[in-house]
């Protein structure tokens, strides 16, 4: 039996990777049929859009995962603190045991498994990151308020109930007219990104913040996904410094 929880804290803690928060049932899928070139600006759109890159400097919260890779899937529970520039996410599995923890900055990704008690950095682009360890190199916060900069907006389409933003770097955004909220965001094959698709669903209000409650991003290899429902969160909440206090006898590892 002790064989077999190291081995499923072990899966636990690579999943940490993902820094999201998204729902057992992903977001509705949206219809990508039937659109054609749109006379609306890209950046009465764009405007349009919820941007809280002034007024929205962190968030803390807890939410419930569902991790899925080919032949594997696991329900974990994440807590996770982040400001613009890091993210912290700690893993627990079903009955609350604590696994591990991530913290990503951005450039590099620092795991550690408090189960096999090792710890391991590797850099997030160019490091051969695993599936779902290729999510890790995401901004929580920045994923939560995804925002658009006009100037990269190359063509606009439209059908009866999306707009479709096509970008400089070949990624497609996909705007609900009527909330005028980011439904999908799809990244191209070559994307350097670690991701090939984030959808987003169940927006809803909270401190005059609109926020989606449900994530579903897909790996860059399509057969691995993590979807998560935030069940709690707090807006612009004091952090402690976003690190992760490894024992003095944990060799740091790196690949």
């Amino acid at each position: 039996m002790g064989a077999i929880r190291r081995y499923q804290f072990k899966i636990l803690t690579l999943l940490l990777g993902c820094t999201l928060f998204i729902s057992c049932s992903s977001p509705q899928k949206l219809s990508k049929e039937g659109f054609r070139t749109s006379s609306v600006s890209a950046e009465s759109i764009v405007n349009s859009l919820p941007n809280y890159t002034k007024e929205l400097k962190t968030v803390e919260g807890k939410g419930r995962a569902i991790v899925s890779e080919p032949n594997n899937t696991d329900r974990i529970t994440l807590l996770f603190s982040s400001n613009r520039l890091k993210s912290l996410v700690t893993v627990r599995n079903g009955i609350g045991i604590e696994g591990g923890q991530l913290l990503t900055d951005g450039d590099t990704l620092l795991v550690y498994n408090k189960i096999d008690n090792y710890a391991r950095k590797i850099p997030v682009r160019g490091g051969k990151l695993t599936r779902i360890n290729k999510l890790a190199s995401l901004n929580i916060l920045n994923i939560l308020n995804y925002t658009i900069d006009p100037e990269e907006v190359t063509n606009v389409w439209e059908n009866e109930t999306h707009f479709k933003l096509m970008l400089t770097t070949g990624a497609q955004i996909f705007v609900e007219k009527a909330a005028r909220v980011v439904d999908e965001v799809m990244q191209p094959e070559d994307s350097s990104l670690p991701y090939s698709r984030i959808q987003y669903g169940a927006y809803s209000n909270l401190e005059q913040f609109t926020l989606p409650r449900k994530i579903a991003i897909f790996g860059t290899e399509g057969k691995s996904k993590i979807a998560l429902q935030l069940q709690s969160l707090q807006l612009n909440p004091s952090l402690n410094q976003l690190t992760i206090n490894l024992p003095d006898d944990i060799r740091i590892y790196y690949r």
